[in-house]
């Protein structure tokens, strides 16, 4: 289903990136965080690259797409990895790939001119630490936290296809400077509302299943109940009135007895 579900999704409308004329971020991006979180940091990221991929190689208009184009679902993998690696509480790798990417913008020459371009990343970067060693015993249950967190971790998956795509983009396409400075301000807001819509499916899900096991086991404490209740009543009648005819079988029999 999820593949399903990624491959169509490569139909959903764009995100225009205000100040940059022609450069979309497509919706589909959203699927990368969900993906891993929803089937863990390697089917995850499985299923988000061969749905993306089946969608350029089936899709006639991208025959004559760049290689840049044909790269874009391998973002989309990583940033489930990264997801889908928060989710199972193996935070620091995650935090490997997410910083090692930051570290790599400045590798390049336009990375050090534009050195200010990944600000939200290390924004994210630093707040998901402290919130993680604050309040990673509050995750136990489904409340405000968890949202945060799973908030927190799309975020950075995001931004993981955000930047994997800046470092693709300055290797193979000869793009200005100006390109990416008008995005400095922008492209927060715009990732921000995709990590929102993959965290929030993805709340849901986790509140559906908690409620489900809930009532699950609130379901098998009455049936234990039940049957701890009908054993309780067989003991005190049915045991009770067995008991009580043998003694009086007991008591006949010691008074014919006495008679003899």
């Amino acid at each position: 289903m999820a593949f399903i579900l990624t491959y169509f999704a490569s139909w959903l409308p764009d995100f225009h990136l205000q100040g940059i004329e022609g450069v979309n971020i497509s919706s589909v991006a959203a699927f990368g965080p969900l993906n891993g979180m929803l089937l863990g940091p390697y089917i995850g990221p499985i299923v988000s690259f061969f749905g993306i991929m089946t969608h350029v190689i089936t899709n006639t208009s991208h025959i004559s797409a760049n290689l840049f184009h044909f790269a874009t679902p391998v973002f989309v993998m990583l940033s489930s990895v990264v997801s889908g690696l928060i989710i199972t509480k193996k935070e620091k790798p995650a935090l490997y790939i997410f910083s090692s990417l930051i570290v790599l913008w400045y590798f390049f020459d336009t990375g050090r001119e534009v050195f200010y371009l990944p600000w939200f990343h290390i924004l994210v970067l630093f707040a998901f630490i402290i919130f993680y060693k604050r309040y990673h015993h509050k995750l136990m249950h489904v409340s405000v936290y968890t949202f945060v967190l799973l908030f927190m971790g799309s975020l950075m998956a995001i931004l993981t296809d955000h930047m994997s795509g800046n470092i693709t983009a300055l290797l193979v396409m000869d793009l200005p400077v100006r390109l990416f400075e008008s995005s400095v301000t922008v492209y927060p807001i715009e990732r921000s509302i995709l990590a929102f819509g993959a965290a929030f499916i993805m709340f849901i899900l986790v509140a559906a299943l908690q409620y489900s096991i809930m009532e699950l086991k609130k379901t098998d404490s009455e049936i234990d109940d039940m049957q701890m209740e009908n054993l309780i009543n067989y003991a005190q009648y049915d045991v009770k009135r067995i008991l009580d005819e043998e003694q009086e079988d007991k008591n006949k029999d010691l008074e014919n007895k006495n008679k003899d």
